[in-house]
């Protein structure tokens, strides 16, 4: 392995004296190993330019596949590391922005007490790029705010509440004057898109309505929640992702009489119905959500 590295720098260097500079070794010691290795492969990798050197033909197509022998060694390497560290699996997991930030801590803490030999991976993606990953092997599961392709298996394992939501205004719930919802919408910076699902249904409403509104897109929920703390806007939000704030005070729900409000749905995707991929999703489906 310290010979394909010794390759490797000195194709992407092409020089032997920078490349014995960084591997603290002396010039001929790379010049020996660079000699052994075509010894071994029975043709020349380098050919001298002046005084540097350039990849032969035939180290051109070996510089490719000593690429992939370092990385599946690398790979070779986590994997041993992984069991000498008690993991016997690795769950592969791509979860949606919204899903990370409310619902995934507290999986992973008690899927982690559950299953404390299993590794879990985690690559956050936007709903709509979930099911491709999967398609291609990328990932094992995904945790996404839509249904998946129809080659992959949906699972709906939860589906909560909308609700309009602005920054609170300082008074109690007593003594504080009633928020009319539409006068609110039409006179705040109304943050969309948040969600890959529900928006359709309240534009379509909106237009329907004869309001005045103004629509700013934000494809973040949680970058959406900062902007509605702030007071820059208001906007329409699972109950899952303002739950605290709301229990904390700092935003207030607002009634919308003349809006019919869809809910929010969360799906388990997957394509293969291995033993680890069904543990996994008969653990999250049998989650107790507040």
């Amino acid at each position: 392995m310290r010979t394909l590295q010794t390759f490797i720098l000195s194709a992407e260097h092409e020089n032997f004296r920078l490349v014995a500079e960084k591997l603290y070794i002396t010039q001929p010691a790379v010049t020996f190993q660079i000699k052994h290795l075509e010894k071994e492969l029975g043709d020349k990798l380098f050919i001298k330019n002046g005084r540097n050197i350039a990849l032969t033909e035939f180290g051109r197509l070996f510089y490719r596949e000593a690429k992939d022998m370092m990385l599946q060694f690398d790979k070779s390497i986590e994997a041993v590391t992984r069991f000498k560290q008690g993991f016997s699996k690795t769950v592969r997991i791509a979860i949606s922005p919204m899903l990370a930030d409310t619902i995934l801590p507290s999986i992973l803490r008690e899927f982690i007490k559950k299953f404390p030999t299993i590794e879990l991976s985690i690559r956050v993606l936007e709903s709509n790029e979930i099911s491709e990953v999967i398609e291609k092997g990328e990932v094992d599961i995904g945790l996404s705010c839509m249904e998946g392709f129809t080659t992959i298996k949906s699972v709906k394992f939860h589906e909560e509440t909308v609700s309009l939501v602005c920054a609170h205004d300082g008074y109690d719930s007593e003594s504080g004057p009633v928020i009319d919802a539409k006068d609110l919408l039409e006179h705040n910076i109304i943050f969309s898109d948040s969600h890959p699902t529900y928006w359709n249904s309240i534009k379509e409403q909106f237009k329907s309505s004869g309001m005045n509104y103004r629509l700013m897109r934000v494809n973040q929920s949680h970058v959406t929640k900062r902007f509605v703390l702030e007071g820059i806007g208001v906007s329409f939000l699972p109950r899952s992702i303002i739950n605290r704030e709301i229990m904390e005070g700092r935003l207030l729900e607002v009634p919308v009489p003349f809006i019919e409000l869809p809910t929010a749905s969360m799906y388990i995707l997957y394509k293969y119905e291995y033993q680890l991929e069904s543990d996994f999703v008969k653990f999250v489906s049998n989650f107790h959500y507040s």
